[in-house]
Formats: structure tokens, sequence, C-alpha cells
């Protein structure tokens, strides 16, 4: 799965987030979201309309990217954990 995280300085909440990505051993991409909710040459062309939507949409931070996908950070934690649960042992009868 490939993980981003799109984060501000400074955010308590965002530095509790990659914390935990790291606790769980998930290798994540960072990327500074200030630089993509502001025009800047290339907008259009680096993703940066849909990081804009996404953060307007969630309103919250950190935003995460789960495979192409924006959710918020509780959302986020929940697919990451189901992702590490073990799948459950099947009945052998």
């Amino acid at each position: 799965m490939t993980i981003e995280v799109y984060s501000k300085p400074g955010c308590g909440k965002c530095a509790a987030a990659k914390s935990k990505l790291n606790l769980m051993g998930l290798d994540y991409a960072e990327h500074n979201l200030e630089y993509h909710v502001k025009l800047h040459e290339g907008w259009r062309l680096d993703g940066s309309a849909d990081v804009m939507a996404a953060h307007t949409l969630l309103d919250t931070l950190p935003i995460f990217r789960l495979d192409g996908e924006f959710c918020d950070y509780p959302t986020a934690m929940r697919k990451l954990k189901d992702l590490r649960r073990p799948a459950p042992a099947s009945a052998v009868g």
C-alpha cells in the first residue's frame, strides 16, 4: 500500500500521526501541505489541485492518501490497522 501524509510544520496531530506510522513500521511519503494548497508553478500537473480539494472537504490535519484515496487521520489509522491484523484462521473440520 502506498501511504502519503500531507502535514504542516508545527502541527502536533501531524507529528503524532507520523510517530504512530513509524511505530507501526510503515513506510510513507511526507508532503508539506502548505506547498500543495498554494498556487505555484506546475500546481495543475503535480496533483496539488486534488490535495487542495481534499483539504477543503476533510478540513482537518493531517490528510492521508492511501493508494490514491484521500482520507482523514482516524479513517487512515483504521484502514492501516486492518491491514496489519492477521487473517482469521479458517476452521478445518
